[in-house]
């Protein structure tokens, strides 16, 4: 009944045996599973369950069965104790209550057990916790570390894969196969091993994170949905969404972010245009049933939707609207057992007007930006406001810069480093994903055509995680040189990034700081050996680069300890 180490951090699974049922639309609107846990501190969480057919549907196909199943991802040692619920009755899934339903089968169960303390040394966010929502600009997990994203937008198309039990695709991410190694991941015999060779390489570039969508019917890739067939939005894929389920596992144990798109533009109303209503209750089904699967994975995003609220056509792509944006982002917040990043997503990248009718919602914890990669003031400009306009609003966002649009496909190198990366970073992004221009998105398959950008971000990444400076605290700073970005902590350490490289200077604190160069282009530390420290005060020279001073650069201060 209950699988798992029980150890902190880690999933646990709870099943139980319940009446005979098939894959149809009467078992996933006519029988509500939830559990209620309480931690050693007396804290409870409710936890939405679902229909696991045969209890092992990833490997057997089944589409029928008796066992109904949740996950918790216990985040504190201790006595834990549980209480099931599981209830029959017309549409009882939609309910908000339970009174509606009649009991059966396990309904009313109690029980307890005892989960012993984290491993910090486990590979992944294992060893981490659960990565939340804090009301900070990033996020952090339950250890207390924060997270530096760094991502892949592309392909968004990711879970249209051959060997996932119901998906119509020939996409096999052959190039990959060779990095899948011996012991790792694989379902039904020999299947798994392209996609989990795509993760094992984005993790060895540095990449902790990969946008894709769970639903494209009548999208732009057609074939990832959690049901029979695109139409069958009541039937949902049990084995498929095993699959899917073992994946995600996977990409938690090796470090990867899952951020979950729901949705896109072209469909951005499927549920509503054809059930009717503002907020159609195959959408809250919809929404229920993914939290149930997939809640109790380490860290996700939840992205409500592809660039929401840009209207091409009247039918599946009518515009959302801002009360559906925020009835959407409720009713999921509802259901998540943690607090986790709720986001929505822009488009087309010339507009970002839907977030203004969310500043201070309560829901929403984030963005998911998408602008010109070409542009600075989106790169710069777009994130700042967004990242004061929350924070002034009462509910800062983790902001990220996930789509820097481009088109043709691959963005200039050179020019996506300055006004989409080190733009958005400096501008106190929590982030950023590179986007493969349109077309390419919806094809790729070899990640390794992309290895200059993963390259340049992991240099990114490595710069604020690695060199000592508390990343989630730096403050971006206003300055009179249209050259520079500064980011700040506490009068002690700043970052400067001078984007046409020349000279730094900046209004110091009256002591002495040290200096350091970082290249962003080769991730290599040096030291302008005339001017290795300077004393504050007013405006303050920090001399030219080591190297290339007509390039951009990064100069790092630190204040000189005593």
């Amino acid at each position: 009944m209950i699988a798992g180490n029980n150890q902190a951090y880690q999933k646990m699974t709870f099943s139980w045996e319940g009446p005979a049922l098939a894959e149809d639309k009467a078992t996933f609107l006519n029988y509500k599973m939830e559990m209620r846990f309480t931690d050693p501190d007396g804290n409870s969480i409710n936890v939405p369950g679902y229909f696991a057919a045969d209890g092992n549907a990833g490997e057997t196909s089944a589409e029928s069965g008796n066992i109904w199943r949740a996950h918790l991802l216990p985040l504190k040692a201790g006595k834990w104790e549980y209480e099931v619920s599981f209830l029959e009755g017309g549409n009882i899934a939609l309910a908000s209550g339970n009174s509606e339903g009649t009991s059966l089968a396990f309904d009313g169960q109690k029980g307890n057990f005892t989960v012993t303390p984290a491993d910090e040394s486990q590979n992944g966010f294992l060893g981490k916790g659960k990565l939340q929502y804090i009301g900070e600009h990033f996020l952090q997990f339950t250890n207390g570390d924060y997270f530096f994203k760094m991502g892949a937008n592309a392909p968004e198309v990711f879970l249209q894969y051959k060997d996932f039990d119901g998906t119509a695709s020939e996409r096999d991410y052959k190039d990959h196969v060779a990095d899948w190694k011996a012991g790792d991941l694989l379902w039904q015999g020999d299947k798994g091993k392209g996609i989990v060779g795509v993760i094992n390489y984005l993790k060895e570039q540095g990449i902790n994170s990969h946008y894709f969508l769970l639903m494209n019917a009548y999208g732009d890739g057609k074939a990832a949905f959690p049901w029979k067939g695109k139409d069958d939005y009541y039937l949902y894929d049990v084995s498929k969404l095993d699959q899917w389920q073992v994946l995600f596992d996977y990409m938690m144990q090796e470090g990867m972010m899952t951020q979950f798109v729901l949705s896109e533009q072209e469909n951005q109303s499927y549920f509503e245009n054809n059930e009717g209503g503002d907020f159609a209750d195959s959408r809250k089904i919809y929404y229920r049933e993914l939290v149930a699967r997939f809640g109790y994975l380490n860290a996700v995003t939840w992205n409500i939707g592809e660039e929401n609220g840009w209207e091409k056509e009247p039918t599946y792509g009518k515009s959302i609207t801002t009360s559906q944006r925020k009835q959407f982002a409720a009713y999921l917040s509802d259901l998540l057992p943690y607090e986790d990043l709720i986001v929505v997503h822009n488009g087309p990248s010339s507009t970002d007007a839907i977030f203004e009718d969310l500043l201070g919602d309560p829901s929403y914890s984030g963005i998911s930006f998408q602008g010109n990669y070409q542009d600075v003031t989106h790169g710069y400009g777009r994130m700042l406001h967004w990242r004061n306009a929350s924070a002034a609003a009462g509910r800062p966002w983790v902001v990220t810069y996930d789509e820097p649009y481009s088109s043709p496909e691959y963005p200039e190198l050179d020019v996506w480093r300055k006004n989409s990366l080190w733009a958005s970073l400096m501008a106190g992004a929590a982030g950023m994903e590179v986007y493969i221009g349109k077309g390419e998105d919806l094809v790729i398959q070899d990640y390794r055509k992309y290895a200059a950008y993963w390259e340049i971000m992991n240099h990114a990444k490595n710069f604020f995680t690695e060199s000592g400076i508390p990343f989630q605290r730096l403050t971006p700073m206003t300055t009179e040189d249209n050259n520079s970005w500064v980011l700040s902590v506490d009068e002690e350490v700043f970052v400067v990034y001078l984007r046409e490289g020349g000279e730094g200077e900046l209004n110091l604190p009256s002591e002495v700081f040290e200096i350091h160069w970082f290249d962003p282009r080769t991730g290599e530390w040096s030291r302008n050996e005339a001017l290795k420290e300077a004393l504050g005060g007013e405006k303050t020279a920090l001399g030219k680069a080591p190297s290339q001073p007509d390039l951009d650069w990064v100069i790092l201060l630190k204040k000189k300890k005593d």
